[in-house]
Formats: C-alpha cells, structure tokens, sequence
C-alpha cells in the first residue's frame, strides 16, 4: 500500500506536520544525513514517508504541550491555541492558530530521520540499554545510573527535545499528582 502524507494544517485526516517537500529540503540541509535517500524532488520514498508518519505519531503521544487544540476535529496536536512563541522578539507574541511552529516542524523531521536511521531497531520503544554507566563483561559488572539520571523518550534526540522544549509545559516528564 503507498502511504500517503497529509500535511493539511487542521485536517481531521492528517498524519504529518511537513509535506513531504519540507522533509526534503530539511534533510537536503542537515549534515550527515546517512539513511535518508531522497535530497530532491517533491516525493520521498515510503521509508522516509512512514517515518515521517511515525514521528508525527510520536508527538501525538505527548501530553504536555502549552496552550489547546484549535479544533476537536484536527487529527494532530498543532495548531494550538494560546501557545507563546519563543522564537518572536516581542514579549507574550503567540503562534497563529492557522500554522505549524516551524520548530515543531524541524523536531519532526529530525526525528523522522532519527527512526530511518535507526533502521530495524524501534527508537519509540524504552531503550534497553538506558541507564547503564557501567558494563565489565568478563566477570560480569553492570551499574545503572538512577531513574532520574536516565534519558528516556523524546530526551534521547537532543536536537528533537531543544526544538521542542519551549512548547511544553514546565511538568512535561513529570507525573501529575491528583488527589
């Protein structure tokens, strides 16, 4: 089946933030784009495509983005209204409620690249390997590094999660106590 991407701002049926001519040119410009085939043109191959698909998922997945969704139709999680701009000079300037932040789009596709370049292996999942600071293999010494000292999810992409930071409230990563 050929994926098809819909990058329609508001649409109840899309499934990425970025056509697929923002992904190229995102890539067409990022160093060492190793796995990711397609640098020209206006269509990505279905690899690219379905990672593009699955990192817009993953963001979906996020719980603590500022401000609220425009619409309750729209199948993603931007547009958003009342969400501050980092980015703009002027203080309490918010984003349009008819537009994607363009850091949102960039962390999508650096991390759509990030699950190509991953190849076989499922980035989404919890690493098995998080937390570990220490590993003598010959008779066998491991030490893990606390919980809080691990990187999980979106933190183990530093170029994702400093795009995507100043979008998220201050608790994102935290468990909300209710009572």
């Amino acid at each position: 089946m050929a994926l098809t991407i819909v990058a329609t701002v508001g649409a109840s049926d899309a499934n990425s933030f970025n056509t697929e001519t923002e992904q190229i040119a995102y890539m067409a410009t990022r160093l060492n784009p190793s796995g990711w085939t397609t640098f020209t043109g206006a269509a990505c191959t279905e690899s690219e495509k379905a990672a593009m698909i699955e990192a817009t998922r993953e963001f979906g997945a996020i719980n603590a983005w500022l401000g609220y969704r425009v619409t309750t139709t729209q199948a993603l999680a931007f547009p958003r209204d009342l969400v501050v701009n980092p980015d703009d000079p002027t203080p309490g300037t918010y984003y349009l409620t008819t537009v994607i932040p363009q850091r949102v789009k960039d962390a999508a596709c650096e991390l759509a690249f990030q699950f190509l370049k991953a190849g076989t292996a499922d980035v989404a999942a919890a690493s098995e390997t998080a937390g570990i600071i220490e590993e003598t293999v010959g008779p066998l010494t491991t030490r893990w590094a606390s919980p809080s000292e691990q990187t999980q999810g979106l933190m183990r992409y530093p170029r994702v999660w400093t795009l995507i930071a100043p979008l998220l409230s201050t608790s994102a990563g935290q468990v909300r106590l209710v009572r």
